[in-house]
């Protein structure tokens, strides 16, 4: 008789991962992954006899994802967005850095491996995913697509060719490569921060490409004088004792900006954004206010003059 407490122990981080790689949206993950432990209970003593159980997990997550990503179309190759941002561990992520829950919940899911993923069909994502995630990714898609292995090769190539348009369409925008031992670009989403910190609209264009992109909740703003514009203005609306702290999201540097509020003597999170760089400008900004889509975070040490930032009281998703 399977234990479904060591059952849930054992799965329940990788499924998480693979629905969000399939999904790009953590809400949709959160549902994938339920609706596939809730499969498991429902055929109950059936499981003693699956031999794998791993990959059963992935072929119903998969099955599952692909039930709500068919509702939707994919992304126009002329349309930009971002996918969903988690802090990660694992390849482009910060060594350093622990999971977000603690409990190793969403590990290696870096942004240029999931970015081209918002403009495919929902069974190129599949089998993308499944590739990336295990050896025997082809077998395991030909099951949940129920198609022949000849079928999934075909998927692959035309998948493979897209990403290839997406890289090339958006690659002046999106670096899909980790920004870790990137010191130029570094130096460069430092300065952005000290400018913002300033507030100051006419130094934040000297660091911001021409074309660059922001997007602001589920809205898309591009063109240089806004995006400076705009960025000053969120800043002077935020307080006036602004902590910028560095955090990695999806292998890219990303900033947590809190305020200290004098009356409820905590720290609050006030806005979470995705800076990607390269060694000259900022080219892309993703800003999430209230910083929802994080529950806990783990970030680079404060200065010790500094009140400590509580996770315990950061908003709930």
């Amino acid at each position: 008789m399977v234990d479904f407490e060591k059952f849930m122990e054992e799965h329940w981080g990788r499924l998480r991962r693979h629905a969000y790689c399939m999904m790009g949206s953590i809400l949709d993950a959160e549902d994938v992954a339920q609706e596939t432990m809730l499969r498991a209970v429902e055929i109950g003593p059936a499981l003693d006899n699956i031999e794998n159980l791993s990959e059963w997990v992935h072929i119903a997550a998969t099955e599952a994802a692909l039930g709500l990503l068919r509702k939707c179309r994919p992304l126009p190759l002329e349309e930009f967005d971002l996918p969903d941002l988690i802090q990660t561990t694992g390849a482009g992520g910060d060594p350093g850095s622990h999971p977000v829950d603690g409990n190793g919940d969403w590990p290696g899911a870096t942004l240029d491996f999931l970015f081209p993923l918002q403009y495919m069909k929902p069974e190129q994502r599949a089998v993308l995913v499944l590739r990336d995630g295990f050896e025997d990714g082809d077998r395991m898609a030909a099951t949940a697509l129920d198609m022949t292995i000849q079928e999934i090769f075909q998927i692959a190539d035309e998948a493979e060719k897209l990403r290839a348009q997406v890289r090339k369409r958006w690659g002046s925008t999106v670096p899909f490569v980790a920004l870790r031992d990137d010191e130029k670009s570094e130096k460069v989403f430092n300065r952005f921060l000290e400018i913002f910190q300033m507030r100051d609209a006419v130094l934040l264009q000297q660091v911001l490409w021409k074309n660059a992109e922001m997007i602001l909740a589920p809205d898309r703003f591009t063109g240089e004088d806004f995006v400076a514009t705009e960025c000053a203005a969120m800043a002077k609306g935020m307080g006036t004792k602004l902590q910028f702290i560095p955090v990695w999201l999806n292998g890219c540097r990303g900033v947590l900006i809190s305020d200290w509020r004098e009356i409820s003597s905590e720290w609050n999170r006030m806005a979470l954004a995705l800076v990607l760089c390269n060694e000259r400008e900022v080219r892309a900004i993703k800003w999430c206010l209230d910083g929802h889509i994080l529950r806990k975070i783990q970030v680079d040490e404060l200065d010790q003059a500094s009140p400590p930032l509580s996770t315990d009281s950061l908003p709930p998703d």
